[in-house]
């Protein structure tokens, strides 16, 4: 993985991970490890520093029309149905997601963006938020670096994440496109499937927003919260990158997921 960050592209006067014995980067895990503790978010507005975004978008505008457009019907668990249980269950319920996705493999490798997330101290730095010794990239060929693409009208149904946690990079915003999510809904020993309904139905009151704004980095564990993106509203499209990392090396999607999301499986 790189060794340096790109200059100026990291406000690390604010966020020190480069400095992981200074004071100050304690002090940002605490509050870190306190944000996913109580809602199962860490937010860190302008992390990225807003004059670098436009480089950023400018260096994947060109690959956008590689990302896979299509709507995407699947339940709230991202695997396939269970048939032996019907089809209004919450186990099953349909969700809608037309939001695209860009590939890693359309990332430019030698972009700003990939550089975030091969630069050793940033990686580093998630894997110390979560209280893990080491984090790797995925070796999957798709994804390593996303980009979600949300045109208007689009959006991302109700689902909970395979991964433990999820790394995301908001790079463009939109009107419409916010992040709703219900924290801890579910455990390893309780699908709690009746929460679930409540959330799906639209009568639950453990929904929240997460605010953010573009350059602001979020570390969200994902796999017991349920969460969705609603619909964009404008013709500026919403743009979010999502760095994923495993604590084994040589991780790698399941085909189901894959073309769920891509279209393919390579």
């Amino acid at each position: 993985m790189r060794s340096d960050a790109e200059p100026g592209l990291i406000d690390l006067g604010r966020y020190p991970i480069n400095s992981p014995s200074d004071e100050r980067y304690l002090a940002l895990l605490d509050r870190c490890r306190g944000g996913l503790e109580a809602t199962g978010a860490c937010v860190l507005d302008d992390f990225v520093m807003s004059e670098r975004l436009p480089e950023i978008v400018a260096e994947i505008k060109p690959h956008i029309g590689e990302a896979f457009f299509a709507t995407k019907h699947h339940n709230a668990y991202l695997i396939p149905d269970d048939p032996d249980l019907p089809d209004d269950h919450p186990r099953n319920r349909t969700q809608t997601t037309d939001s695209a996705t860009l590939g890693y493999s359309f990332i430019p490798k030698d972009s700003l963006l990939n550089g975030i997330y091969s630069w050793d101290r940033f990686v580093a730095f998630v894997a110390d938020v979560l209280g893990h010794d080491r984090l790797y990239p995925y070796a999957d060929p798709l994804a390593p670096v996303n980009v979600l693409v949300y045109e208007k009208g689009c959006q991302t149904g109700w689902h909970f994440d395979n991964a433990a946690f999820t790394v995301t990079l908001l790079l463009q915003e939109s009107e419409g496109g916010t992040f709703e999510y219900a924290p801890f809904v579910r455990s390893n020993e309780d699908e709690a499937y009746d929460t679930v309904a409540e959330v799906l139905e639209e009568r639950s009151d453990r929904v929240q927003e997460l605010r953010q704004r573009p350059g602001s980095l979020v570390i969200f564990t994902g796999s017991r919260t349920l969460h969705r993106v609603t619909p964009v509203t404008a013709p500026r499209a919403r743009l979010v990158s999502v760095f994923s990392y495993s604590r084994e090396v040589g991780t790698e999607l399941d085909p189901h997921t894959r073309m769920t999301f891509y279209g393919r499986l390579s």
